[in-house]
């Protein structure tokens, strides 16, 4: 897939805007992009206010830019979020080339809100959205900050959730790899690749470890067991119901594991990557999917940038899309390791979390 980047002709430079991951499959859009700017300008600015994160491909990219207007040109880099950043005080580039970290944008700049489900949105303690989080998020609204969900549920298990009070603007499931409007009806997804699908249905097919397929429609287990059963038990999830594959296109698979097999599995899988949203529970997506991917793909289709959007987690699968916002916010019952990347901190989702969070960066009064 071709990376999206814009080419802005100003009067005193060219600006050079790329979205997303700067890695091995897109290094090579990433140059094509850079080289063609120096043919307008020698005058170049890489705006990374859309990117996610760079790789050494695209580092390489960088040093080679830097090295050809070393005379006669000027090449600056803006907008860094902190995750690069620190690639880039460890390789050096702010020694060679002129950075300058993005800042934190205050809430009269955000125009999307995105929220993780359980333990976030959804109280596990009181089973419920907190009524501080359902007032907040409809004042925002009224605001005309549009609020979606990001999750790692599909659409069957957030519908029988007791999420309705709040009419979302979009819903990103899946770990944002099926992706729906308001109306519920899909308009971009990103499924597993084929190839990594065969030997994910011969994992399902074997039945050594209780396996979850999960497609656009339909998800279906191989078996249940007790660690099944415990599992949901713990955070209010349905039992699929079990089944048989037949060909259909996989967005996201799930197991019941722990860490020892989750390990086997991350070291066999390729093309996927698996984030754990419980002690005996992970999710399998594509490594070019996740939240992250998800919101890019809302915000596309929005015309809205990363610089202008918050999103709210507790797991460890929402830290690509705390990253990734301009603003990210770490519930108080939040794991460690997502609390130290977030922006800030707020209280847990049972003490007015959200609504604590909004306030504070006056979103809402």
């Amino acid at each position: 897939m071709a990376m999206k980047v814009k080419i802005i002709e100003a009067e005193d430079r060219c600006v050079v805007v790329p979205y997303g991951k700067i890695d091995t499959s897109t290094s090579e859009d990433f140059k094509a992009a850079m080289y063609e700017a120096m043919g307008y300008s020698n005058c170049i600015e890489l705006d990374l206010s859309e990117a996610l994160y760079i790789s050494s491909s695209g580092l390489r990219v960088i040093i080679d830019v830097a090295k050809k207007l070393d005379e006669g040109g000027s090449f600056k880099i803006t907008h860094v979020n902190s995750e690069i950043m620190e690639v880039f005080d460890m390789t050096g580039i702010d020694d060679i080339v002129t950075v300058e970290p993005e800042e934190l944008q205050g809430g009269s700049n955000i125009k999307a809100l995105f929220f993780d489900v359980d333990g976030t949105l959804l109280s596990h303690k009181q089973g419920i959205i907190p009524q501080s989080a359902i007032d907040a998020i409809h004042a925002a609204q009224a605001r005309g900050v549009k609020a979606i969900i990001a999750t790692g549920r599909d659409i069957v298990e957030l519908d029988k959730l007791p999420i309705h009070d709040v009419d979302f603007d979009a819903y990103l499931t899946l770990n944002g790899n099926i992706c729906l409007d308001s109306d519920r009806k899909m308009f971009d997804g990103n499924p597993i690749d084929p190839g990594e699908v065969e030997v994910l249905v011969s994992i399902f097919k074997a039945g050594r470890i209780p396996f979850v397929l999960i497609g656009q429609d339909k998800r279906y287990i191989n078996y249940v067991d007790d660690v099944v059963i415990n599992t949901q038990l713990q955070t209010h999830g349905t039992i699929p119901e079990v089944g048989e594959y037949h060909g259909e296109t996989i967005y996201q698979c799930l197991a019941f594991v722990d860490a020892s097999v989750r390990q086997r599995l991350e070291h066999m899988l390729d093309h996927c990557t698996i984030t754990s949203w419980n002690d005996t529970g992970i999710d399998i997506i594509a490594k070019t999917g996740g939240k992250d991917a998800g919101i890019q793909k809302f915000l596309d289709r929005e015309g809205i940038t990363r610089s202008h959007i918050m999103a709210f987690g507790d797991g460890e699968n929402d830290r690509p899309m705390l990253e990734y916002a301009a603003i990210g916010v770490a519930m108080g019952n939040g794991v460690e390791k997502l609390k130290a990347i977030a922006d800030y901190i707020t209280t847990s989702v049972d003490d007015d979390g959200i609504a604590n969070a909004l306030r504070h960066f006056e979103i809402i009064d």
